[in-house]
Order: C-alpha cells, then sequence, then structure tokens
C-alpha cells in the first residue's frame, strides 16, 4: 500500500500542465460543463452543481465550506436589514443573534418571533430572551436556542 507522501511524489512527477497549459483546460472545461449555481441532474442522473461537480463526489474543503459561508452570511445580513430596519439602533451582539437564527430558519421563519423582536426593539433584553425560549425553536434546538438567548440576556447588565 503507497503512503499519502509517495503517492503525492507520483503525481507530482506524472502529468504536469503550466500556467496556460491549465487555463487552456480549465476554460475548456467550463465550455463543456456549463456552470449551473442549483443543483441539477446531470444526464447520468445525479445531483449535480457548479462545472458538472456530482453531489455524490464531492468532497468539501473546509476552507472552501468557510468561504462559502462567509459569503451567505454578507448576503444573508444584506437581507436581514432589510427586514428589521431597526437592527441598526440595537447592540451587534444582538444584530449577530438574529442573523444567525435567520441562517438557521430563514429571515421569514425569524419574523414570526414578534414579542421577542419588538423587546429587542424596547431594549428590553430578559424579556426577549425569555420570549426566545418560549418557542418550538428552542425546544427543537435547544443548545443553539440558550446559547443565543443568553447572549441577549447578558444585555441586561
Amino acid at each position: 500500500m503507497m503512503d499519502g507522501t509517495k503517492r503525492n511524489q507520483k503525481q507530482k512527477a506524472g502529468l504536469q500542465l503550466n500556467g496556460e497549459d491549465m487555463n487552456n483546460l480549465l476554460e475548456r472545461i467550463k465550455h463543456h460543463e456549463g456552470f449551473m449555481d442549483k443543483v441539477y441532474k446531470c444526464t447520468e442522473g445525479y445531483d449535480t452543481i457548479g462545472y458538472g461537480f456530482a453531489i455524490k463526489d464531492l468532497i468539501l474543503d473546509e476552507d472552501l465550506a468557510e468561504e462559502i459561508l462567509i459569503r451567505k452570511v454578507e448576503k444573508l445580513i444584506t437581507r436581514v436589514r432589510d427586514k428589521f430596519t431597526w437592527l441598526d439602533t440595537v447592540p451587534p451582539q444582538v444584530q449577530g443573534v438574529i442573523v444567525e437564527m435567520s441562517y438557521q430558519m430563514g429571515v421569514t421563519g425569524v419574523s414570526k418571533f414578534k414579542k421577542a423582536l419588538h423587546a429587542m426593539q424596547m431594549l428590553q433584553w430578559k424579556l426577549a430572551a425569555d420570549e426566545l425560549m418560549d418557542s418550538r425553536w428552542a425546544k427543537q434546538t435547544p443548545n443553539r436556542a440558550k446559547e443565543l438567548s443568553n447572549i441577549i440576556r447578558g444585555l441586561d447588565g
């Protein structure tokens, strides 16, 4: 059995493409595969995304997953601010909790927390935290709900 180091050395000694050749190869693949930003079924029936990435074969490195997360959160922040126009008037900790909740359950889902949101607008942190904990969300994801509500509760001093 070949260990990872020997396998990598063998791969490096094999096929080598210089910058221009690699660019040409990538451009051809992109041209022939096309780009799809949403999951679709390829001709073989596999869920596929991007430039022909079959999801069943996709291995996501953590650094790439983090980059995707950053982009998603940046877009989400815009949607959250559009929905909750008062958000810039509350502490950053509250903003972060609302964004994280929106990441988990969507902006529409968070907008159903009417009493908690109203309490946040009124800067009534204990009431807001209590309202968050008095929810189906808190029963479904108790650890996250407790941690996020404690962030809000902690603003009471």
